[in-house]
């Protein structure tokens, strides 16, 4: 059985921490920019250039950001899964303990996530 050094296990905590913020950042970056790119304004009722849309334009704006967030997600979802995987089998048990509730996070965001800000 392979001991660290315990300020080796403090230092790989940070820097999971710090790439589980980075890669949740990247997603809420890219879901926010497919969300505000300028087609659909006011809450996503009346395009940016004027005019309201129809069903059909609205129905496709909202498939596009939904597309974005939720593959937004599922990238980010399986890159946390899969350090999990990886450091269950190796045994650092520490990293898994960090991962779990990461996930739980990607989790509750997508569950509450809305394409639209209501205004």
């Amino acid at each position: 059985m392979k001991t660290d050094h315990p300020a080796a296990r403090v230092i790989t905590a940070v820097a999971i921490l710090i790439m589980d913020l980075v890669l949740l950042m990247a997603a809420g970056h890219t879901i926010g920019r497919a969300r505000d790119r300028g087609v659909l304004c006011d809450g996503g009722a009346v395009f940016c250039s004027g005019g309201d849309p129809t069903f059909a334009q609205w129905q496709a704006e909202m498939d596009f950001r939904s597309t974005v967030a939720y593959g937004s997600y599922t990238v980010v979802a399986a890159i946390l899964a899969a350090s999990l995987v990886v450091a269950r089998r190796r045994g650092r048990n520490g990293i898994v303990v960090i991962q779990v509730p990461a996930l739980a996070v990607v989790a509750v965001l997508a569950a509450l996530w809305e394409p639209y800000r209501q205004v």
